[in-house]
């Protein structure tokens, strides 16, 4: 029997959303989202990256992802080459970030998942002499799970795997090389990171580029643990 073939995702579907667990929606994160999603994702450390805050707030937050969604990887290096030009580069990643949200029968937000740019990353490659161009541009190559975050009463529901499902398939779809985040040692998340699909290294092990030809490592202090999925070899 051959695998199932997975559906495209469209832009139209990653805005207007997904059904998601116990009458939840899971979609891409609006204006009148950000204060509560801020507030979720304090209990996990972070806040939203404030460019990224304010390219939700004004709708151009993933703009090169939908436009790639809405076409072909060529679209996104293209969407993404004309959003960098004569922006900074904050502006330019935001293209290739993503918010999404699990919101609630009443559209209230009680899940969110932050996917960025990797800025450790890029900035690693201008350090080892890379142009800034071209090392701005890895923001076609890989996305760093920034924060994940549920609220207490929806929790236990799935709605962090389902969210970390969705992100994986909008970046998977536009044919991205490495999706990776880290966590607290203490906070105990390898199983449900390993359950999502994710490698866990153990606290203190950097995750080697070396697969996509950039010499050099991204490490974290002792106390965290990276967790990371590439996109399969084929």
């Amino acid at each position: 029997m051959k695998p199932r073939q997975a559906v495209p995702l469209s832009a139209d579907r990653l805005h207007d959303g997904w059904p998601g667990p116990d009458g939840t929606r899971i979609r891409q994160a609006r204006a009148k989202d950000t204060e509560v999603a801020n507030m979720l994702l304090e209990a996990a450390g972070v806040r939203l990256v404030p460019a990224l805050q304010t390219a939700i707030e004004d709708g151009t937050e993933g703009a090169a992802l939908l436009d790639g969604l809405a076409g072909t990887r060529k679209t996104l290096q293209q969407s993404f080459a004309h959003k960098t030009a004569g922006h900074t580069g904050a502006e330019s990643m935001s293209s290739t970030s993503l918010t999404l949200i699990a919101a609630d029968d009443q559209d209230r937000p009680v899940g969110v998942l932050s996917v960025t740019a990797p800025a450790t990353v890029i900035g690693k490659a201008v350090d080892a002499g890379y142009p800034g161009d071209r090392a701005l541009a890895l923001s076609l190559f890989i996305a760093k799970i920034h924060g994940l975050a549920v609220a207490e009463e929806a929790r236990g529901q799935g709605i962090a795997s389902v969210l970390m499902k969705r992100a994986w398939q909008v970046y998977h779809q536009l044919d991205y090389f490495l999706l990776y985040g880290s966590y607290e040692t203490h906070r105990d998340l390898g199983a449900f990171y390993s359950r999502c699909g994710y490698a866990v290294h153990a606290p203190g092990e950097p995750v080697s580029l070396d697969r996509i030809a950039l010499p050099f490592s991204v490490g974290v202090e002792e106390s965290e643990r990276i967790f990371a999925r590439w996109r399969p070899r084929h």
